[in-house]
């Protein structure tokens, strides 16, 4: 009896530690759920215009957070370039979020690079951490056209790749997304 009413007890903690950590994660909420709305904001542009992402409705924005400081950020960047370059015309928006607190080196990597992407401005990644859960950059959102979360991708990619630019040409014409 003593035995059963120590398994009991032991099963009882090892559930309510397991649920405190499901808690804790949900409430850090380490990543958004795909089929959710994005949630909205209102940032600066790098051109000091305020940005409303509803602004975007109606387009599949690709919403990329990221610095000049992150390497990999860095690396990916020429690509997002390309892709909004390659398919803007089209009705896709790559906007990015920059969460650099130094807007000088900010100003100085967009010329650097002819960025000419929307690049808005996240000091200290306040509306990355919060709302969008990042856990670090570069993080990539796709969302649909009514601001639906389609894909979050962790980390670099290659967005201009023949693949990419196909899965992104279907979800302009109205494709079942890739998952």
């Amino acid at each position: 009896m003593k035995n059963a009413l120590r398994m009991i007890a032991l099963v009882a903690v090892v559930v309510a530690v397991a649920f405190g950590y499901v808690h804790l994660a949900e409430q850090k909420g380490y990543a958004l759920k795909k089929g959710a709305e994005a949630p909205g904001f209102r940032l600066e542009s790098l051109q000091g215009e305020e940005v409303d992402l509803a602004s975007y409705r109606g387009k599949v924005v690709v919403l990329n957070f990221w610095a000049t400081w992150c390497p990999p950020c860095v690396a990916e960047m020429p690509s997002l370039e390309r892709l909004h370059r390659a398919l803007g015309a089209e009705g896709l928006a790559v906007v990015t979020v920059s969460t650099d607190e130094d807007g000088e080196a900010l100003r100085e990597f967009v010329t650097r690079y002819g960025l000419s992407l929307p690049v808005l401005l996240d000091p200290g990644g306040r509306v990355a951490s919060t709302a969008y859960r990042t856990t670090g950059f570069p993080e990539t959102f796709v969302l649909d056209r009514a601001g639906v979360l389609l894909q979050h991708t962790i980390g670099p990619a290659e967005w201009d790749s023949p693949e990419a630019l196909a899965h992104f040409r279907g979800l302009l014409e109205g494709a079942t997304p890739l998952r």
